[in-house]
């Protein structure tokens, strides 16, 4: 029976994976929409400590899922099961995070309490990634090729409900870092992760129901779910890593000033921004993410992938542009307009190009490579080029706004060298008209 034109998806499914990216959405701007100021201006970190927080983390969440969970789940295929485990563990372990946080917060020593932060924050991130291959697995098994690009907007409107509602309440909780300090902004999150992971359990069909495949094929995987990579036709295999490698710049790129950004805003040589301004600035991103997935989803949904994501890259690099030069934070909101609008296009439709050309058996690996260039850019873009040139201007007489701007410009240079490769991707995908069917839908 079909729903809303997707042949494999059901209401139920539809109602629980909308349940779920709303209330991730809402976790996600609640804690992190407000963490790197509070590691910052609250707990005295530098621009490269701060960042070390997203790439700690990022860097055990994507290895978690390239070593441990993308194989096993190609094992197993039991992604419904890797959201569950994965959301319960992070509810458990952001709550141990805060006593441990507490704990240390109570003897004075500002830089070990921050991180904690950054510390716990990995090692719940080993076990969370878990969630994240298998969400991606999840897309792919219920629903169509044609329809994913389509879906993935749809979800990003939820999101960005969810995102707005997050960054609000945050907002009013921070109270410039009291918010972290008593509890409430590792708490709320936490029980939002347990009430998430029993949304998936109970919305779900099993596997044996999604699949037309014997009971036994589940439980004991063919020799061709096993087999090595190499095993790819070549023309995959290097179309895959073209893509991979746009990606990775792009999104390091894009997202290497995510949490400088934060700290920009509230900076007094920038926007001195309040916490509610922090908020609407959040907002606005996702007011952003809301209108531009009900445009991938509805009227723009039948444009080509790949040109959908060449907008998205301009995009991307119209908004950095713009950080730098916005004379007032009124104005500064069109950059956040314009990275909310980016993620939801960038996210969309690269997943969509990705899962074209992904064949079924290998999906928990190539998904969990393709994750890393998102997870990754979080913090490694960061750590490694953006927060090093802004301390070391800041070291040199630069005020602290300026050498964030100064991180802005390496951020473009980032993102244009991506989408001079996905422009390569672009020909070779296009001109290669003997390209295998390698997916079974």
């Amino acid at each position: 029976m079909s729903f809303f034109g997707y042949e494999k998806l059901r209401m139920g499914e539809f109602v629980g994976l909308s349940t779920f990216q709303f209330l991730a959405f809402f976790r996600r701007s609640i804690f992190y929409g407000f963490v790197a100021v509070y590691l910052g201006k609250v707990l005295g970190l530098t621009t490269f400590q701060v960042t070390l927080m997203a790439t700690f983390g990022m860097i055990s969440n994507a290895g978690s899922q390239s070593l441990i969970w993308g194989s096993l789940l190609d094992r197993v295929n039991r992604s419904g099961l890797f959201i569950v485990i994965g959301e319960g563990i992070a509810g458990i372990g952001h709550i141990a995070l805060y006593y441990w946080h507490l704990s240390v917060l109570r003897t004075g020593n500002k830089t070990y309490a921050g991180f904690t932060i950054i510390i716990g924050l990995a090692v719940i991130e080993m076990f969370w990634s878990q969630s994240n291959v298998g969400w991606s697995a999840l897309i792919s098994e219920l629903t169509e090729e044609t329809k994913r690009k389509k879906l993935m907007s749809q979800l990003s409107i939820i999101g960005g409900l969810g995102g707005i509602a997050g960054a609000t309440l945050g907002g009013f909780l921070y109270l410039g870092g009291e918010g972290f300090r008593n509890g409430n902004l590792f708490i709320i999150p936490a029980i939002i992760m347990v009430i998430s992971s029993l949304i998936v359990y109970f919305t779900i069909r099993a596997p044996e129901e999604r699949f037309e495949v014997k009971e036994e094929t589940i439980s004991e995987p063919s020799s061709t779910s096993r087999s090595s990579l190499k095993n790819l036709p070549k023309e995959v295999i290097s179309l895959y890593i073209i893509l991979l490698l746009a990606l990775v710049f792009i999104n390091f790129g894009r997202n290497s000033i995510a949490l400088i950004s934060s700290l920009y805003i509230v900076d007094k040589g920038a926007f001195n921004a309040t916490d509610q301004q922090l908020a609407l600035f959040r907002n606005v991103a996702s007011a952003a993410t809301m209108l531009t997935g009900f445009l991938l989803g509805s009227v723009l949904s039948h444009i080509d992938d790949s040109k959908v994501m060449i907008s998205g890259i301009i995009f991307a690099l119209i908004a950095l542009v713009w950080f730098i030069f916005a004379p007032s934070f009124q104005l500064v909101l069109i950059a956040s307009a314009l990275v909310g609008a980016t993620q939801v296009i960038i996210q969309a439709s690269s997943y969509a190009i990705v899962a074209s050309i992904i064949p079924t058996e290998y999906r928990g690996r190539l998904f969990s490579y393709y994750n890393a260039t998102f997870f990754l850019s979080w913090g490694l873009g960061g750590s490694f080029v953006a927060a090093p040139i802004a301390d070391y201007m800041i070291n040199h007489g630069f005020s602290s706004a300026e050498a964030y701007r100064g991180s802005f410009v390496s951020a473009i240079v980032m993102v244009l060298l991506g989408l001079f490769l996905f422009l390569v991707f672009y020909h070779k995908l296009h001109a290669d008209k003997q390209l295998p069917s390698t997916i079974d839908e």
